[in-house]
């Protein structure tokens, strides 16, 4: 069973930090190291609890192309979304997922078509979390006191990094609101808010910092059980190296097979498909992980009793010990990993930052000398 959503084309909410809006053909661009502060405005409206104590003002709108908001998954939106690398697909393109999702985040930009086809699992879970979204905005304006704003499509301000797009869940003044609800393997009712932030999420939520020239994201996760609040930071040394793994994806394979296609030259499509993970991936992961275990746990909400504080040690050694598994079983075999060094990773596990800090160092030094 499928669902098949359509894309219509569309002048939209659409956000421009710090420039106005062009609709354009992707081309072929060279890219520098810029370094650069962008003064950005957001176009919003509110979504704010009875309860508030604290009000944070929205800034005022001065770019964008329609007054009008686009509701998220919706048919503007996913019209918005066609020509651009956006980032809840950030780790998919990265190669952080196993089997052919990276291929096929490919083929799905390279043969954009007037539908997009959802599968069954993926669409119950996005209705999950459509159902449940604004419960949880709520619940987290009633926990912190925050006012939320929302937008609709942000792009980055610079026109040489247009192909980025994001569609953030709100906007908390200076900082940033990414709201999840865990469909729980098809059964949200019984699921229980994360104790440690899950890595995956990190490539999002730091090109949502990028693309919005933030500096914090609120990672909310909402159960019907519970729910908990996790403070990420911008890290641009981790945007310097996850950028150019997603500008290779997009200009290296994505629309080279596009102009291939349009010149008619089918045969020629396949050969920029790209691998299913990229050299990069294992550094990506790891200092994914890195992050993900230094983002503040600010507090953990169950049965309506709020906790204030980061997760215990225990936690972290068990999520710590599961993701580098996986990494062991994905990357042994071609980046240099061997047996010792997640020996010494599993001894130093009452270290987790030195454990984490020892198979960087070893993933920065295969890429040096491969």
């Amino acid at each position: 069973m499928d669902m098949r959503i359509s894309s219509a084309a569309c002048n939209s909410s659409v956000i421009r930090f710090g420039g106005l809006l062009q609709k354009t053909f992707p081309r072929r661009i060279k890219y520098g190291k810029d370094d650069f502060r962008r003064n950005l405005s957001i176009c919003t409206t509110s979504q704010t609890s009875s309860k508030i104590s604290l009000t944070v003002q929205s800034p005022t709108c001065t770019a964008f192309s329609s007054p009008a908001d686009v509701p998220q998954r919706s048919d503007e939106w996913f019209a918005l979304r066609k020509d651009k690398l956006t980032t809840s697909t950030f780790s998919t393109a990265l190669g952080f997922w196993k089997g052919t999702r990276r291929s096929e985040l490919w083929h799905e930009k390279v043969f954009a078509s007037e539908s997009q086809i959802i599968q069954a699992a993926q669409r119950n879970a996005m209705a999950w979390g459509m159902l449940n979204e604004s419960v949880a905005v709520e619940k987290y304006t009633k926990i912190t006191g925050r006012e939320v704003t929302t937008m609709g499509f942000a792009v980055h301000s610079k026109q040489s990094y247009d192909w980025l797009g994001a569609s953030p869940d709100g906007v908390l003044g200076t900082g940033i609101l990414e709201v999840k609800c865990p469909y729980n393997k098809g059964k949200p009712e019984t699921g229980l808010p994360w104790s440690t932030m899950p890595f995956y999420y990190m490539p999002q939520v730091q090109g949502q910092m990028e693309i919005m020239d933030f500096d914090w994201v609120d990672l909310y996760c909402w159960t019907p059980n519970g729910s908990t609040i996790f403070r990420v930071v911008r890290d641009r040394g981790y945007w310097d190296i996850i950028h150019g793994v997603l500008r290779e994806f997009w200009w290296e394979n994505v629309v080279p097979a596009r102009e291939a296609l349009l010149l008619g030259c089918e045969e020629d499509v396949q050969s920029y498909k790209p691998a299913s993970t990229h050299k990069l991936t294992g550094l990506a992961i790891a200092k994914s992980i890195k992050l993900a275990s230094e983002s503040k746990l600010l507090c953990r909400e169950i049965a309506d009793g709020v906790t204030r504080g980061s997760p215990d040690h225990a936690s972290i050694r068990r999520i710590f010990k599961d993701h580098f598994c996986v990494m062991k079983s994905r990357f042994s075999s071609y980046i240099g990993i061997q047996d010792s060094l997640f020996a010494e990773f599993v001894a130093a596990m009452q270290g987790t930052k030195l454990a984490t800090n020892v198979l960087i160092a070893s993933l920065e030094a295969s890429q040096s000398v491969g």
